[in-house]
């Protein structure tokens, strides 16, 4: 993922997420309070259907309290015993009193006189042919006896409302549906209470008034009743989910599957304590085009917001990733050709004066890297002609030195005369010539490999004959120790490499000597074995010696350096050996190592690849008479090679390091990603899976965690190189100097592509 994308999507999502939040939080907040608004005013629309009753209610209270206050109420009671005739002319006067008073008020229908037992002494009922008042042989339906006894209570004029009476037998539907007014005789003649009066009201013409409205009882039956359309199923087989609703006893909305949507209230009580509800359907398309247009309305805002920020956004990421452009060049400018970059940036004064402050510290550096290249020069010089003078002054010494070898052998074997004292005399001058002649040899080749002259001779090479031919000349000098000297050559082993035959003798003879000087009893074996990628064969010398400390291992490989100072003293030697065979293992593009304990002997191993690819060049900092810097000059000793195709990742936080490997890389045609951290390696695996191989430095990250990254993110088998100076670094399939030339690169590439 780009830096651009990456400063993109922070700036789109740090500006939407917020209106996305609120609007998520806030739209459902502001859909159910419309959503509640609606269903208010849909219930106050269904009250006011039904406010009548109340209305009504009010006006029979007033009519009830008139009828407790008639006259000579003991009369018509029949308080008066013995006198049957008055009372009967009573209760006649009474019926057509009510005839006349009530004659229009055709919702009452029952008017019932109850003593203060609670027993029915006379009543009047409305005939349903002649809407006349008239006394019947059975007496209307009595309230319940609780009803009865808190209006005997009373000790004022008071109305009690009973529930609802639903007769769904009736045969008259003025019966059917209906409600009574109870109010106490005598508080409102200034007596004690001696009796009530009930009043029975038809509410059955709200049943009657709109055929779209649901009555239903609270076990979800339909309300049956004459004049009422009758239901073939059940409420709550018509409306799932009404059982649960109605348990709870509230005003609720129901809405199915259908789009069907109906209020629900629990509009009267029945005799039983139990609601009777009303439903009615809801006409809810209103409320949902107002609710389709709230959220249109919305999600174009949004839209137009992220159109504004993604523009906005679009043009903070460019300014951002120009800015970064502009530093990753100028800082390569800077690395990698000690140029002195001006950052003229425009904006804030703080980005004005990060400008400023970076083309400063870009000159400095150019300076100082100008200096450094200077001096780097001069050392090269320097050393150019210490490396000449030594190698003029071993070859003036070598033609006396051959002369005292070759004089003091001859007198020493031919009779001249000498005692035995003088012979002893030549021997010590013979061997320290011998000595003194394989110090120059060694100063003779180091100075060649620093001067760049040495280079190999490549051919076919068969090893089982060069291993057998080394051993040959090396065992009499161990047997004359009292030491073996075996052969130990593994089968799988490849028998013929490509490399130079002599430069390798010579690593293997130099491994011999040492083993040969350190090892006091036992034995020494020289083998033969299969190397691991990216190597073919593994050439290795195991002793018996006095072993070499952990901490003394890397300083044995530096020039005229032994483990201590005793061990010079004791067993002699220049230190020359082990770094001479170091640089003629890289000539040789392979590597040494050791393992060893102290006491326990030492194992020196010689890794060669199949072949060696091209020549190298000669090994130096800057090319003689050149200013480019080191990471031109690394592009330039590059051989020629074309890996189109190829990808490579490299973990290095070491730009000089990073640059160096780039540019090689990438004059051989392999795309090259970077990455400084573990971090950066995950993103970029995230989008590059088909990585080919991967070179990591010692300190950008774990290599066993780097290993294990790959191989869990790539789909084929990635080769991972990592780059330090101790060769013992585990972690990686393989390990190289970060001084490592394109040659042995190239010689690791060539070997693993063409497997």
């Amino acid at each position: 993922m780009s830096l651009r994308t990456r400063i993109l999507l922070f700036l789109f999502g740090f500006a939407l997420l917020p209106l996305l939040a609120a609007v998520v939080i806030n739209l459902p907040l502001v859909l159910d309070r419309v959503e509640l608004f609606y269903r208010q005013a849909f219930l106050q629309n269904l009250r006011a259907d039904f406010s009548d009753l109340d209305t009504h209610l009010a006006s029979r209270d007033e009519m009830i309290r008139l009828l407790a206050k008639l006259p000579e109420p003991g009369v018509v009671l029949g308080e008066q015993q013995g006198d049957e005739a008055g009372m009967d002319l009573a209760r006649q006067k009474y019926t057509e009193w009510i005839n006349r008073i009530l004659s229009d008020q055709l919702d009452i229908v029952d008017i019932l006189f109850l003593d203060h037992d609670g027993m029915a002494r006379f009543w009047l009922s409305r005939s349903t042919e002649t809407r006349l008042w008239e006394p019947t042989m059975v007496p209307p339906h009595l309230p319940s006896a609780d009803s009865i006894d808190v209006v005997m209570q009373a000790a004022t004029p008071a109305v009690l409302l009973t529930p609802v009476v639903v007769n769904e037998d009736a045969s008259d539907l003025s019966r059917a549906m209906t409600l009574q007014l109870l109010s106490p005789l005598g508080p409102g003649e200034g007596k004690p209470t001696y009796g009530v009066v009930v009043m029975t009201v038809d509410i059955g013409g709200l049943v009657r008034r709109d055929p779209g409205t649901l009555w239903v009882h609270d076990d979800g039956r339909y309300l049956s009743a004459p004049g009422i359309a009758p239901h073939a199923k059940n409420a709550f087989e018509e409306f799932p989910g009404l059982e649960e609703s109605f348990s709870q006893r509230k005003l609720f909305m129901w809405e199915g599957d259908d789009g069907k949507t109906v209020i629900w209230v629990p509009l009267l009580r029945t005799e039983n304590d139990r609601p009777l509800w009303v439903g009615r359907y809801v006409q809810d398309k209103p409320l949902r085009d107002l609710r389709d247009a709230l959220i249109l309305r919305v999600l174009a805002i949004i839209f137009v917001l992220v159109l504004v920020i993604g523009v906005f956004a679009r043009l903070v990421a460019a300014r951002l990733e120009r800015y970064g452009a502009e530093l990753f060049k100028g800082i390569q400018r800077v690395v990698g050709k000690s140029e002195a970059v001006q950052f003229r940036w425009r904006g804030s004064p703080e980005l004005q004066q990060l400008g400023e402050n970076l083309s400063m510290l870009s000159q400095t550096h150019a300076q100082n890297l100008q200096e450094l290249q200077g001096h780097t020069r001069a050392l090269e010089e320097s050393n150019r002609y210490k490396s000449e003078f030594l190698s003029n002054v071993s070859h003036e010494l070598r033609t006396p030195l051959n002369s005292i070898l070759l004089l003091s052998k001859l007198l020493v074997k031919e009779d001249q005369g000498l005692n035995e004292e003088q012979r002893q005399q030549l021997r010590v001058i013979h061997e320290a010539s011998v000595d003194l002649r394989g110090l120059i040899d060694n100063i003779l080749d180091l100075s060649r490999i620093e001067a760049g002259r040495l280079l190999p001779n490549v051919e076919e090479t068969d090893l089982h004959a060069l291993l057998e031919e080394l051993a040959s000349l090396m065992r009499p000098q161990f047997a004359e120790k009292g030491l073996q000297l075996e052969l130990d050559i593994a089968d799988i082993a490849p028998a013929r490499i490509h490399t130079d035959p002599d430069k390798l003798k010579q690593i293997l003879k130099n491994f011999l000597s040492n083993a040969l000087k350190f090892t006091m009893q036992g034995k020494v074996v020289l083998g033969l074995a299969a190397a691991d990628e990216p190597f073919a064969v593994c050439l290795w010398v195991r002793d018996t010696g006095i072993g070499i400390p952990e901490e003394k291992q890397k300083l044995i490989f530096e020039a005229f350096k032994q483990a201590d100072g005793s061990t010079r003293r004791r067993y002699g030697g220049t230190g020359l050996g082990l770094s001479i065979s170091r640089e003629l293992a890289s000539i040789l593009c392979g590597e040494i190592r050791v393992e060893s304990q102290p006491g326990a002997g030492a194992q020196f191993s010689l890794r060669l690849p199949a072949e060696c690819g091209e020549m190298p060049r000669p090994k130096t900092m800057l090319p003689e008479g050149g200013n480019t810097s080191a990471p031109d000059t690394a592009l330039q000793q590059a051989p020629v090679a074309d890996y189109s195709g190829r990808k490579a990742l490299l973990v290095e936080q070491d730009l000089h390091v990073l640059l160096k490997f780039s540019k090689i890389l990438e004059s051989w045609n392999i795309r090259v990603l970077a990455a400084g951290d573990e971090e950066e390696v995950l993103e970029t695996l995230e989008d590059e899976t088909d990585i080919d191989i991967v070179l990591v430095g010692e300190r950008a990250m774990d290599w066993r965690r780097l290993s294990e990254i790959v191989s869990g993110n790539t789909a084929r088998p990635v080769l991972v190189v990592g780059l330090s100076g101790d060769p013992q670094v585990e972690g990686a399939d393989l390990v190289l100097p970060p001084e490592t030339n394109a040659h042995t690169l190239n010689a690791i590439l060539q070997q693993r592509f063409s497997s």
